[in-house]
């Protein structure tokens, strides 16, 4: 699988593009590639609401309406009571027409003039799609709060209603609030944006087959797809040694915080790191040792934070950062090892960001295969400003990327992952049970020991990244969302090697 047939954040003028391209590709109609997407969507409904059997539609004029009367065909052919609310008396469109008369034939429809919020089932919105430029004008803003008033669940299909695919939802305009929003083919931007997660509930992205070639066509940030991290795998030789697997050498650690270098090292050694040296001050050394029987450790000669390398440490990777502290024998660490290591792949972490970021000398040594992973104070800090909205995220973490050369992870829902190169990614996995303490220690540990194992850096960011948020997703299985912590994440980087990765030895 090629990085660019991977879905992209689609425009609404890109997905006009995809449609056509796809039809004229795969010699089908529009009105059979509509067909297609409904039925994702009928088949996603039944999974999310196996029991119910009641289920109103809300039809808008255009295709997003056209696929709604799909829907509710399926849904009625399969015995289910369906109720649907139309615009009447007017044309909508030549595939929006056509399926209306096949559904007239099998279930009279109403007029979107009556409609009245149902009491049960579960109510469809298909009113608007992407087509959608400005904030909606009556009678569809009264339609908006009539949907919203239902003391049922809504699921909108590709977007909810009154919101626009790549656009700020302008305060006090109507737009649909969701349980579910079905995203069909490539996600839009206003999906992802945590100021829109009011509107868009649940998101379920639902590949409808687009062609593949054209996809690739589409500029711009990629949607993380597990199959392509598949074709970027290195399976282990079987006669493989530690030597192998590389040697990753740890800078973390300051009196009371320990906790953050310890967890980074697990999560280097789940990883697959073969060799790991921790460089900490004596205050953290015991309790590390403590904790991870499997690395060595070379103790700093301050005994409270770190100051210096005593020694050269062979090393594949370094990892940077994590519980440092911020003295100025520190800073005067990281300048000595950006020159001794210049020409080794590093995760810059925590603290090591912090630093970097109140140093423009040492932001002007930064070895080139150099690894940036800021929650957003730490971009802050790295960029000079607070981004106000999350539809800035793409842009600023490129434009840092560019300026720094680095591959930057802008942590976060839908952590943004982009290169200096322009080449971005978003990664869906993960949970809000992240949210806490050192789960970002983990995903640095991850990362370096995957540059260590001697990934390029932007795969490795890649992976690590999908990784950290799949062994969320596993942790949660048999956890509670308030509950998961770093070590949950840790215990589930296993089995989330293995759903990524399958070895037949392990299966």
């Amino acid at each position: 699988m090629d990085f660019r047939e991977q879905l992209p954040l689609a425009s609404a003028d890109d997905i006009r593009t995809l449609d056509r391209l796809t039809c004229e590709r795969q010699n089908i109609s529009a009105l059979q590639l509509m067909e297609r997407a409904a039925t994702r969507c009928t088949a996603k409904l039944l999974e999310l609401y196996p029991d119910n059997h009641d289920w109103t539609i809300v039809a808008g004029p255009g295709n997003n309406g056209g696929d709604g009367l799909v829907i509710a065909r399926q849904l009625f052919m399969r015995g289910d009571t369906v109720q649907v609310y139309r615009p009447h008396n007017r044309p909508c469109g030549t595939d929006h027409d056509a399926n209306a008369a096949r559904l007239e034939r099998l279930l009279p429809t109403a007029d979107l003039a009556t409609f009245t919020p149902p009491a049960r089932g579960v109510l469809i919105d298909a009113l608007f799609g992407v087509g959608t430029n400005r904030p909606l004008a009556e009678p569809y803003a009264s339609l908006v709060a009539a949907i919203n008033r239902a003391p049922v669940p809504v699921v909108a299909i590709d977007l909810p209603s009154g919101l626009q695919a790549a656009q700020a939802h302008t305060p006090h305009s109507a737009v649909v609030h969701a349980t579910h929003t079905l995203c069909l083919g490539c996600p839009k931007a206003a999906l992802l944006w945590a100021e829109h997660e009011p509107y868009v509930g649940t998101l379920h992205l639902l590949p409808i087959g687009l062609d593949r070639a054209a996809l690739a066509e589409i500029p711009g940030a990629r949607w993380l797809d597990p199959a392509w991290l598949r074709t970027q795998y290195r399976p282990r030789r079987r006669f493989a040694h530690k030597g192998d697997a590389g040697r990753l050498l740890l800078v973390a650690g300051s009196r009371g915080m320990t906790g953050a270098a310890l967890m980074a090292a697990q999560a280097a050694l789940r990883s697959g790191c073969g060799l790991l040296t921790a460089h900490l001050p004596a205050a953290c050394t015991t309790a590390f040792h403590a904790q991870i029987t499997e690395a060595m450790s070379d103790a700093d000669p301050h005994p409270e934070h770190n100051s210096r390398l005593t020694r050269d440490i062979p090393a594949d990777a370094l990892l940077l950062g994590c519980g440092l502290g911020t003295h100025a024998d520190t800073a005067a660490l990281l300048h000595d090892l950006a020159a001794r290591y210049h020409e080794r792949p590093m995760v810059w972490d925590a603290d090591a960001l912090n630093l970097l970021a109140a140093d423009p000398a040492l932001q002007k040594k930064l070895p080139p295969a150099s690894v940036l992973t800021p929650h957003p104070g730490e971009f802050a800090r790295l960029t000079g400003r607070k981004l106000t909205h999350d539809s800035e995220r793409i842009t600023a973490a490129h434009e840092l990327a560019a300026r720094l050369q680095a591959v930057v992870v802008l942590k976060g829902k839908n952590s943004i992952i982009s290169a200096a190169n322009g080449d971005t990614l978003i990664n869906p996995s993960g949970n809000a049970g992240m949210a806490k303490g050192g789960s970002g220690d983990v995903l640095a540990g991850i990362i370096a020991a995957l540059l260590a194992q001697g990934y390029p850096p932007f795969t490795a960011t890649a992976i690590g990244s999908y990784l950290h948020g799949l062994a969320a997703d596993i942790a949660l299985t048999h956890s509670h969302l308030t509950s998961l912590t770093a070590r949950d994440l840790l215990a589930a980087i296993p089995a989330a090697l293995q759903n990524l990765f399958p070895d037949p030895l392990n299966s």
